[in-house]
């Protein structure tokens, strides 16, 4: 690919404007895809299944687990499993937002040191490669879900017009996720004990949210404000509620998802607007 470094002398820290950096990122639009094409690729390379893994992982992560955690709760296998498995491919993607993120500016040093390439390039790239797995999850979900309704009789409907609701989801995880892998992509250049603190963060998070555990543990008076507040909670509720509860995910729900996605691009928009190019010696 051809980099036009004369077309983006323009994108500079101090003198630039949304509307010149967004022209920035549509002229290297091809090498986004291409990369996240080739993270995709060098990800499952030389591998018989390819792809296939992408689902196999969340399914036999889901098995094992629900074997344990059935048995500890006393929860009935087939109907848990399920649960733990919508849980899984959600959270997978969060946490990969955030912790793939971090290291996605740094993984495009070779890029950036030969071209004014906009940074923001970068996280998106790696938020495509993360969506993608998801979907691949997300298929694998529906299978597994198909067949513990088939051969075991769950008490559920296969599919309904309501799992349209899932085009709006994935599009709304994709902006909120994004918008983190922005933000810790640029902490994480500077200061790269960042990653570290990033992954125990994310853990006490997935212990404070229905990733797992039972939904009706949140809704304890002492939990209130944090089951408000809590985007990972409002995401683990709009996916499930179509695909398993067969009910539209309510209102409150997307309104904190959109308080979250907003208030996260406002904070990358500038952290991209000041750090851009002036973020390139920490490459």
């Amino acid at each position: 690919m051809s980099v036009q470094s004369g077309t983006l002398q323009t994108v500079r820290v101090g003198r630039m404007s949304l509307w010149t950096y967004l022209g920035a990122m549509w002229r290297y639009r091809h090498l986004m895809f291409h990369l996240a094409s080739a993270d995709l690729q060098s990800r499952f390379r030389r591998s018989s299944l390819g792809v296939v893994w992408a689902m196999i992982h969340p399914l036999a992560f889901t098995v094992l687990y629900s074997i344990v955690l059935a048995n500890l709760f006393k929860q009935e296998f087939t109907e848990f499993s399920i649960y733990v498995f919508s849980g899984f491919i959600l959270w997978d993607a969060i946490a990969s937002f955030v912790n793939l993120g971090a290291m996605s500016i740094i993984s495009g040093a070779g890029y950036l040191k030969q071209a004014p390439i906009p940074m923001l390039i970068f996280p998106l790239r790696t938020c495509l490669t993360i969506s993608v797995v998801f979907l691949l999850g997300l298929a694998a979900f529906f299978l597994y879900r198909t067949g513990m309704i088939v051969f075991f009789g769950v008490d559920q409907q296969i599919a309904t017009i309501l799992w349209l609701w899932i085009i709006p989801i994935a599009g709304a995880l994709f902006l909120l996720g994004s918008a983190w892998a922005t933000i810790v992509a640029f902490v994480n250049l500077k200061y790269r004990d960042a990653q570290q603190m990033l992954m125990i963060l994310m853990q006490a998070l997935w212990f404070a949210s229905p990733v797992f555990f039972a939904r009706e543990i949140f809704d304890s008076p002492n939990l209130t404000l944090w089951t408000a507040i809590n985007p990972v909670l409002a995401f683990c509720d709009v996916f499930r509620d179509p695909i398993l509860h067969g009910q539209a995910p309510e209102l409150r729900d997307w309104i904190v998802i959109g308080i979250w996605t907003a208030i996260s691009w406002a904070i990358a928009l500038v952290m991209t607007a000041i750090n851009d190019r002036k973020s390139i010696h920490y490459v």
